[in-house]
């Protein structure tokens, strides 16, 4: 809305006097339903014979009511989650507000709309009248700070990419519609393919989420990615067996009929779209060559692949072709950072501190290694390794010029990062 750039402090302030960051737990509770009744079964009745792997991102996650309502719904779906890989990922562009959704400590206020089992079953009650979540619900949900007009999403850097679910709701309406498809566009490709895209009832739009097929589910419509092109209504498939710890499934359909779609985002081209409750399979590798490239073309080559590879969800493959390419050059330091990348993207975080921790002895100046460690430390509670790392990142960057683009920082200048590291810390209460 604004022409001329703002500041890190300056995004702040209008954020907390132009949006709502108060919301409330089970918010349209037919998305929830949704949730719970067809998306999280289906996800993890293709999962289980595979990568146990589920990654949800609320996006615009003000005082926390949202993902954690994303995480209860997800224990109610799957109670037992051993041998799961689960993360959800909440951001927010105000730092503030998310110091207090990690407390995940909320007034009477923010449960005016929830079913009743809600607070009996999921929170205890503190002094004052307020009600505290569970620790076992809270400490399901990673909360970091994110501005949807300015930063780069899908991410190894952020942890962006790869998501099976993306919730941004009455977050969009802020935007002009231009810098709205932009950050769809980005949610499009930080989706796995056959990912759902829930917003807001005021937000839907055909033309908008072209993109994306909308799904008719009761009460509600959600949006799923599938590849582009014109497609029509599927038969529904056969039943299956209902999860044992999963809810009853309704029936569900497309939406039907579509109008015409308005021109397609930017972006690579998508491949034709299968039966609506089938993803089509993935592309092969991305980089193929008759003969691997010598020295440090050969490096920038994997690197390449390993972030294709991820940004598409396929992190079994990144981190295979990233530990060959680990073994091939031990002492590129790059590589190992990337490895910690796809170890943290699978909640593998010892793994991932260990990775990180022989990138910065083979390279002490890779700033974005300091980050990612400051951040895994957090992370794990540990609040003084968190600030010690992010004190080595802010020395780094002070003999930096402004506008100088960070390498392996996938465009962002230091202004800019350091403008993303001090609302981190802030969030995280470091400060």
């Amino acid at each position: 809305m604004i022409a001329s750039p703002l500041s890190a402090g300056q995004i702040e302030i209008l954020a907390s006097h132009l949006t709502i960051s108060e919301t409330y737990f089970w918010r349209e509770p037919q998305v929830f339903q949704a949730l719970e009744e067809k998306v999280l079964p289906e996800l993890i009745r293709t999962r289980r014979n595979g990568e146990r792997r589920l990654r949800i991102w609320s996006a615009g996650c003000a005082t926390g009511e949202e993902p954690y309502s994303i995480a209860i719904a997800l224990r109610r779906v799957l109670p037992a989650r051993e041998g799961w890989q689960v993360s959800i990922l909440a951001t927010d562009v105000n730092p503030r507000i998310l110091g207090r959704a990690q407390a995940g400590v909320h007034s009477p206020w923010s449960f005016r709309n929830a079913p009743a089992w809600l607070k009996r079953d999921y929170f205890f009650p503190t002094a004052g009248g307020k009600f505290e979540l569970r620790p076992e619900i809270r400490d399901m949900v990673s909360f970091a700070y994110l501005n949807l007009a300015e930063d780069v999403y899908p991410s190894v850097l952020n942890s962006t990419s790869a998501m099976d679910i993306i919730f941004c709701r009455n977050v969009l309406m802020y935007f002009l519609p231009k810098s709205a498809r932009q950050v769809i566009q980005g949610f499009y490709h930080c989706l796995v393919e056959g990912g759902w895209l829930m917003v807001g009832a005021c937000e839907l739009s055909h033309q908008t989420f072209d993109r994306f097929r909308p799904i008719q589910v009761p009460g509600a419509i959600i949006y799923r990615k599938q590849g582009g092109g014109a497609w029509r209504p599927a038969a529904l498939p056969p039943a299956e067996p209902a999860l044992p710890e999963a809810l009853p499934a309704p029936a569900w359909e497309s939406v039907a009929p579509t109008p015409p779609p308005a021109p397609a985002l930017a972006g690579p081209p998508v491949s034709a779209p299968a039966a609506w409750d089938q993803a089509p399979p993935l592309p092969g590798p991305l980089v193929e060559a008759e003969s691997e490239p010598a020295g440090q073309d050969a490096s920038d080559a994997s690197a390449l692949a390993i972030r294709a590879l991820a940004n598409q969800g396929r992190l079994s493959e990144a981190l295979a072709l990233c530990e060959q390419a680990v073994a091939a050059d031990k002492l590129d330091s790059t590589l190992h950072y990337l490895r910690a990348a796809i170890l943290q993207e699978l909640n593998l975080a010892g793994e991932a501190i260990a990775s990180l921790r022989r990138a910065l002895y083979l390279e002490p100046n890779l700033l974005i290694a300091h980050f990612a460690l400051g951040n895994l430390m957090l992370r794990q509670g540990d609040a003084q390794a968190a600030r010690r790392c992010f004190n080595n990142v802010l020395g780094l960057l002070s003999a930096c010029p402004q506008e100088e683009v960070l390498p392996e920082a996938e465009g962002l200048t230091v202004g800019r990062f350091r403008e993303i590291l001090q609302a981190t810390i802030q969030a995280g209460g470091l400060a």
